[in-house]
């Protein structure tokens, strides 16, 4: 009782503090939104109502629309790498609510290419692009391009990902690209031997 009374509370003070463009900032409804927190908020209503919470459909609305106009969001003072992640994240976040663009997410691999794609960038769009009966090769090809990044050692493995201004406009850390990989992994090819090394890798570093 005391978790659904704490989700409910939770859900009704994002209602409040979301803007009227459907976005989010820190404090308040009447700060500018941010980018990133945004994303971020909508993950958490996206996960609430996966789990049965009641979540009210207008919140969730105003959020689709600000995820799907999230480049014209996005300062340009932002680096290059933090834009295609918060890009590749409300892709991600789109697909958790039932708005999958798959063809968006390949044409931000195309347009910036594999390799300029942070790891986290790339476990968000191969979670996006699992399953698309549209998109055959790419998740094979995020795949291995992953596999290819992966620090490991004899008992785990970790991802390195690096922004210029991550810590600042994305909240960033080494160990939410871990989380990101494996959740994308397991989705995409659970019987990869990766799997277990990475779950060590965090709960090593928890």
């Amino acid at each position: 009782e005391e978790i659904e009374r704490t989700m409910a509370f939770g859900i009704e003070r994002l209602r409040q503090l979301q803007h009227e463009d459907g976005g989010f900032s820190f404090w308040s409804a009447t700060d500018e939104s941010l980018p990133y927190i945004s994303v971020h908020a909508a993950h958490a209503l996206a996960r609430a109502k996966m789990k049965g919470y009641k979540v009210p459909g207008a919140v969730l609305e105003k959020s689709l629309d600000y995820l799907a106009k999230i480049e014209r969001k996005i300062p340009q003072s932002y680096s290059v790498e933090s834009r295609r992640a918060i890009s590749a994240y409300a892709l991600y976040v789109r697909n958790l609510l039932g708005s999958r663009d798959a063809a968006q997410a390949k044409n931000l691999i195309n347009d910036a290419g594999l390799e300029n794609l942070s790891a986290e960038s790339l476990g968000w769009l191969l979670s996006v692009l699992t399953d698309d009966k549209d998109s055959v090769a790419e998740p094979e090809i995020i795949k291995r391009n992953l596999l290819n990044r992966a620090t490991e050692t004899a008992g785990a493995a970790h991802f390195v990902t690096k922004y210029k201004d991550g810590e600042y406009v994305l909240l960033s850390s080494d160990r939410r690209a871990d989380a990101v990989i494996l959740e994308a992994l397991i989705k995409a090819d659970p019987n990869n031997g990766l799997i277990p090394k990475i779950v060590r890798g965090l709960l090593a570093n928890k």
